[in-house]
């Protein structure tokens, strides 16, 4: 993922994220976005125009700072989320304790209602990235064959790397619509983070089993591992203000909201997770917005 902060002479922030704003990013990175906007205790715009893929960690970090800056008098406007990343914002109802604009005269309206500079000159000033270009991506796999994709990853965010690329590759090879791949995407990323994160008490080495299969119209995430009990159909309450809202448990709400159906056993001492995701729902934006919290068929039949 990229920084980019933009230098201003009307007194606020203005920086710019590209890439991939997931768990990964979000921890090595999380530092230089603390210091590019709520480190400069001066309003800030933060432009995701850029981001692609955005998982609860970054919500999260973004949450943060917005906090930080409203104790310090100031308020961070989030700028022209696009495509899928609008949706999760939304779904997440970010929305709801931060300002969210669509353009950058809104958004300093937003921050100097008085009228303050609206047309300041900006300039790359700095930036930083964490990111692997594509071709660094497409060698750590082969393509994948078949219908039906199975790993086994160790207990480690390491592995993550090689996951991501691995089912990327599985997805495009099958042509599955971009809301379906990104709804799989981010099932993976916040199912498989909190089994990682939460599921073991002991600081052994433990398998965690990836199953990704197309059936039908349907793509198919089953996940299992041995760590302790978990339902993740359980989800926190999200109709809170900014100052009580908490992070904890937003990944599984997003995925519990987003996708199709999500089933879960506790087998022979294994969690097992079962997500299916629709090939065939629309892939407008508007249409899957305004679906949020009424496309989910969450059960145990």
């Amino acid at each position: 993922m990229d920084i980019t902060t933009l230098e201003r002479d009307d007194g606020i922030t203005h920086v710019v994220l590209a890439g991939r704003l997931d768990t990964t990013a979000a921890e090595e990175l999380g530092q230089d976005i603390a210091d590019a906007t709520a480190g400069q205790d001066q309003p800030a715009v933060v432009d995701v125009s850029g981001i692609e893929f955005l998982a609860s960690m970054g919500i999260g970090l973004l949450l943060a700072n917005s906090k930080r800056l409203t104790k310090a008098g100031h308020k961070l406007v989030i700028l022209n989320p696009q495509g899928m990343v609008d949706v999760v914002l939304k779904a997440s109802r970010l929305d709801k304790v931060m300002a969210i604009a669509y353009d950058l005269d809104a958004a300093l309206h937003i921050l100097r209602p008085d009228g303050g500079q609206a047309g300041a000159e900006v300039v790359p000033a700095e930036s930083a990235s964490n990111d692997a270009g594509p071709e660094d991506m497409a060698s750590l796999v082969e393509a994948p064959t078949g219908n039906t994709l199975k790993l086994s990853i160790k207990n480690e965010v390491s592995e993550f790397k090689d996951l991501n690329a691995s089912l990327a590759q599985f997805l495009a090879a099958h042509e599955v619509p971009s809301r379906a791949a990104y709804t799989v995407d981010l099932a993976v990323e916040e199912l498989v983070m909190n089994v990682i994160r939460y599921a073991f008490i002991d600081d052994d080495t433990h398998p965690i089993d990836i199953e990704l299969a197309i059936e039908g119209e349907q793509v198919v995430l089953r996940i299992a591992d041995d760590g302790r009990p978990f339902d993740p159909r359980e989800n926190p309450e999200l109709d809170l203000d900014a100052d009580d809202r908490q992070v904890g448990g937003l990944g599984l709400y997003l995925v519990v909201d987003m996708v199709d159906m999500l089933k879960y056993q506790r087998v022979d001492e294994q969690n097992r997770v079962e997500v299916r995701i629709s090939m065939t729902a629309g892939e407008q934006v508007g249409d899957l917005a305004a679906s949020v919290g009424e496309m989910s068929d969450v059960g145990d039949e």
